[in-house]
């Protein structure tokens, strides 16, 4: 029966053993073994009783029907390397998952296939990257364990056991194991084997010889692909003759060292770069795994890549949107603040679009579908972070080309040591290169910034730019949809022929109540602010182009341009013709209220300053931002008022969009370094001429946009944030410097005056190098602060919401659609099942 655990028998057996509700796991070995180990708790049940239910379940029909029977996953979901399937049940799934740890928010499990099987740990990471309520996740091929922090509101555990066997399920299981990386290991060995050898016990110095060699084989590889491919001299070539002089000299303590420092760089570069690529993936581009397909009216839900262009979905409060699209049919408050960073829910009706990854607060809404998957806004942003977490930092190659510069004369001076010193002062000098400790440390600290921008919702296309931000001296601002909103404010309200200013209003609301477009919500802000109470409307009747026609009230009402009042042969008064003109030379837009046959009054929309402008200038002048300007395709006098207002040192007005990128260049000429901020629409040419341009379009320009740097959130609220970070990496480069040449340079004056040898030169080149990649990694502690803050806001959400009991059980309380119907299916009767599924 046990023999293959591919079988049909054996199948049927577990299937079988597993209707048992207190069978809690089973271990299947094949030949020569040929067993089976059931597994289940004898504290609580008795082995009598339960081989009894067991022996019961065996010699049922087969066709007997197995109320609340388990799901199986794949047997090689569950097989290590021997062939042992190793079951676990998890709620309604035996699963190859074991649980190790668990928190509130936070899950371990541990699955044998895993081990030393990278492949398959990348294919779990690559599945759990585009999951929405997935916040952080770790991988390790050697324990075999998978770490995931996500939020018990859109996912249960029992998602998350699904999700990682469907990865494995349609991973390449390898047959061979992954290689030990044991570099860093052998390196810690040899620094005990060393220092015996050298003081204690000689006869052992041929071994330390060989394992000290061995570990530097990186080091004599990398100097020869510089050697005959980059046909030049670099750090490497260094090393090597350093490794070379200490095997010369059995100078092998410091050898050692000099290997386990360089070989702990390595490690610590690479991981960093995981790590901050995840959280740079993470912070973004989360997808759901299914939708709700309407079809022929008819809700079904469907795997996510089944969606094509022009499909209805639905999506219903609580829900994940799937799509990017529009909205077709219903209302619907939608929080994007997992997409573009805004803080408040949006509210979108028919017409409006609506992202991908964005979730439902209130309402139900029926979308098309425009794009799906890959093509959505979150993913386009995943693929564009993926890009410029790989970016090369230009700091770190001047590093380089100075360091490789310096290899040359570093080369003579270790000449003049060996003919002034000897061997030992030769090798020292040698030793005290430059640029290992700045290759590691420069693309540290910009990793680490690029996650702490992406943590604040900034998302930086070309890390050049994040290293120009800290340098520029001059921002040109866009004024429409950059220093101003894109939804106008109402500002005075002239009235007529005796109605009061609240009368007007009152009506004007009423008849613009049932419209999304930017001057109704202008006025329908307004009526709010006042207090007022929106009326019934009988019947509207929108005119394109020109206004509103409804009944308010019994009155009829007609909303509308000057021009609009014309058709509808209303005369307007002395007063409003004078405010109209008044408004034009402004640069302000007037809309007519008529009320009954006679006009009413006017209200006056103005172009609504963000709130943040004004502390963004100061915050810009006091961070050394010399030349602060506007440009603008506004008329002259609104745009000097503006800039007037803000405190602007110049603006430019009545400019064509074509035209914006001369008045870039024209800057530039002056010997100005220019960050050119818009937002995104018609500035693609001064966005690319710009030193440093942002976008403030946010994630419906992303595929797009050509500016470098991208405000997920539609304000200018990060822009002295982008500036303190861009000159906290610049400062952090130059520490790193300073950290690697004072020392160095200390030392080389040292093994000329004070006798200095290998053992001291390689304790200092390697502390200042270990000491440059700890302050490389200082920004990543200002990312662990938020993400730790934010896991404690979680977590009071969680306790206040009372979702402990929830995560427990595999059913959360406020999940998606999925989650629901997978809720329906729990059997809470059955007191056996119910502490399984707490298990």
């Amino acid at each position: 029966m046990f023999s293959d655990p591919d079988t049909a028998v054996c199948r049927a057996f577990l299937r079988r053993v597993f209707r048992v509700p207190q069978i809690r796991g089973a271990t299947i070995k094949a030949a020569p073994a040929c067993r089976a180990e059931l597994h289940f708790d004898t504290k609580r049940h008795a082995a009598k009783e339960v081989l009894g239910r067991v022996a019961d379940c065996l010699v049922e029909d087969e066709g007997t029907p197995a109320e609340g029977e388990p799901v199986f996953a794949p047997m090689i979901t569950a097989r290590d390397r021997q062939g042992v399937v190793h079951y676990h049940r998890f709620g309604k799934r035996v699963t190859g998952w074991q649980v190790v740890s668990d928190q509130i928010g936070s899950i371990r499990l541990k699955n044998p296939v895993l081990y030393r099987k990278n492949n398959l740990c990348q294919a779990i990471e690559r599945e759990l990257m585009s999951v929405l309520g997935v916040d952080r996740y770790k991988t390790h091929s050697l324990r075999c364990t998978v770490q995931i922090d996500y939020d018990p509101r859109r996912l249960s555990q029992t998602n998350l056991i699904e999700i990682l066997d469907s990865a494995l399920e349609t991973a390449e299981h390898q047959e061979a194991l992954d290689r030990l990386d044991l570099d860093l290991t052998i390196c810690s060995l040899s620094i005990p084997l060393a220092a015996t050898a050298q003081f204690a016990v000689p006869a052992l110095l041929p071994l330390s010889a060989a394992v000290f060699a061995y570990t530097s084989i990186p080091c004599f590889r990398g100097a020869y692909e510089r050697l005959s491919k980059e046909k030049r001299i670099g750090c490497d070539f260094l090393d090597s003759i350093v490794v070379l002089g200490c095997l010369g000299t059995l100078q092998l303590l410091p050898g050692a060292v000099l290997a386990w420092c360089l070989s702990f760089g390595r490690l610590l570069v690479k991981k960093t770069e995981d790590n901050s690529k995840k959280m740079l993936l993470n912070a973004f581009g989360k997808q759901p795994r299914h939708v709700w397909l309407v079809k022929d009216g008819v809700e079904i839900e469907v795997p996510m890549d089944k969606v094509q262009k022009g499909d209805i979905v639905a999506v219903h409060t609580g829900d994940t949107v799937p799509v990017d699209g529009h909205i077709v049919e219903g209302m619907a408050m939608i929080d994007q603040h997992t997409l573009t960073g805004e803080s408040s829910p949006a509210e979108k009706g028919v017409g409006d679009r609506v992202f991908a990854s964005t979730v439902m607060v209130a309402g139900k809404i029926f979308v098309s579908v425009e794009q799906s998957g890959g093509e959505t806004a979150s993913a386009k942003i995943s693929q564009i972070l993926n890009d410029t977490a790989g970016y090369k930092l230009s700091s770190q190659n001047k590093g380089e080309k100075l360091a490789d510069r310096a290899a040359a004369p570093t080369l003579v001076v270790g000449a003049i040591a060996w003919a002034t010193i000897g061997p030992s002062g030769a090798v020292a000098a040698l030793n005290s290169d430059l640029g290992t400790g700045i290759r590691m440390a420069a693309p540290l600290a910009l990793l680490s910034s690029l996650a702490l921008c992406a943590q604040k919702g900034v998302l930086v296309k070309d890390g050049r730019a994040l290293e120009l931000m800290g340098r520029i001296d001059t921002v040109l601002f866009d004024k429409t949809g950059t220093l101003t909103r894109e939804c106008p404010e109402v500002g005075r309200i002239i009235t007529a022929n005796g109605f009061a200013e609240n009368e007007v209003l009152m009506y004007a609301a009423g008849a613009e109540q049932k419209f999304h477009h930017p001057i109704a919500l202008a006025i329908l802000k307004k009526a709010e602010e006042w207090g007022i109470d929106l009326p019934a409307t009988d019947e509207t009747q929108y005119k394109v182009g020109y206004g509103i026609d409804v009944r308010v009230k019994g009155r009829r009402i007609r909303v509308g341009s000057a021009r609009f009042m014309e058709r509808e042969g209303i005369g307007l008064t002395p007063e409003i013709k004078e405010a109209l003109d008044a408004a034009h030379l402004e640069g302000y837009t007037m809309v007519m209220v008529a009320i009954g046959d006679r006009i009413g009054g006017a209200l006056e929309l103005q172009a609504a300053v963000r709130p943040e402008v004004k502390d963004i200038v100061a915050g810009l002048r006091a961070r050394g931002v010399k030349h602060l300007a506007i440009i603008s395709g506004d008329h002259e006098a609104p745009t000097r008022k503006l800039a007037e207002e803000l405190g602007m040192d110049r603006y430019f007005a009545q400019v064509l969009p074509a035209d914006k990128a001369d008045y870039v260049e024209k800057l530039q000429q002056e010997g100005r370094t220019v960050c050119f901020v818009g937002d995104g629409i018609n500035d693609s040419i001064a966005l690319k001429k710009a030193n440093v341009s942002i976008s403030l379009r946010g994630a419906t320009s992303i595929a797009t946009d050509t500016a470098h740097i991208v405000f997920l959130e539609q304000g200018l609220g990060k822009l002295c944030e982008l500036r303190d970070i861009s000159r906290e990496l610049e400062r952090n480069i130059a520490r790193s410097w300073a950290m690697i040449i004072a020392p160095n340079v200390a030392c080389v004056l040292g093994v000329f005056t004070l006798g200095f040898g290998v053992a001291a030169s390689v304790f200092t080149n390697n502390v200042a190098a270990l000491a440059a990649l700890a302050n490389g990694l200082l920004p990543m502690r200002k990312v662990a602060l938020l993400e730790a803050e934010r896991r404690h806001q979680l977590e009071l959400e969680l306790k206040r919401a009372g979702c402990a009991e929830a995560d427990r059980s595999g059913v959360p309380k406020a999940g998606n659609a999925t989650e629901r119907v997978k809720a329906a299916e729990i059997d809470e009767a059955d007191d056996d099942k119910a502490r399984a599924l707490a298990a």
